[in-house]
């Protein structure tokens, strides 16, 4: 299960401002956040099945071609579940139907390691076919050498390491909404506050 990513106080900041610019027709924004709990068997291909949509969502008129296939997908006797091929080949048409599309995968950390050289390489060919897209991926430190092995000369990457106060200050902010009060104590506030800030380590966002 695959979970696009809303404008919410968990969504990225960047992510914001990307959609605020989308222009149907023009610009996309496509938005997954990495499950690793809801991931099924085949997940490569449930991640880009979740970017086409978003992608085919910012086409007008949405082409013939691409309507069909989908209706074959569903249902049916003659019906065929759509296979990675087959998303990748309609999302890199339909990409190249827009003037630029913005690809924002969040937590890459939590996509299964041994699933992840197909994720690679199916970007790699996205990238290759569809010069107007632009990756925007978020995940803990060891992604990093990751995405220098299969994008070395294209890859930038931000190092952000929140300060101990500013997630403090969150974490105060959200348990102060906690709507069942009668669940939250003392103790375990303070624990909150300790362990947390303990745990978080810094994100590497290679945009």
């Amino acid at each position: 299960m695959w979970a696009r990513l809303t404008n919410n106080d968990d969504s990225s900041l960047v992510i914001d401002r990307l959609c605020d610019q989308a222009d149907p027709g023009t610009i996309a924004v496509a938005c997954v956040y990495c499950d690793f709990h809801g991931q099924n068997g085949q997940p490569a291909t449930g991640l880009f099945g979740v970017l086409l949509k978003q992608v085919v969502s910012a086409l007008d008129p949405i082409p013939d071609q691409i309507q069909k296939a989908f209706k074959r997908s569903k249902g049916g006797v003659a019906s065929r579940r759509l296979l990675l091929p087959d998303i990748l080949d309609m999302l890199a048409r339909s990409m190249s139907r827009l003037h630029r599309v913005f690809i924002c995968i969040d937590g890459l950390d939590e996509f299964p390691a041994k699933h992840r050289p197909e994720l690679w390489g199916s970007f790699q060919q996205i990238v290759r076919k569809c010069p107007n897209a632009r990756l925007f991926l978020t995940g803990r430190l060891h992604i990093r050498d990751e995405v220098l092995k299969y994008f070395p000369r294209d890859a930038r990457m931000l190092v952000i390491s929140p300060q101990g106060n500013d997630i403090e200050s969150y974490l105060r902010m959200r348990l102060s909404r906690d709507p069942e009060l009668d669940a939250m104590d003392p103790k375990l506030e303070t624990d909150i506050l300790r362990i947390i800030p303990e745990a978080i380590s810094g994100m590497c966002v290679p945009p």
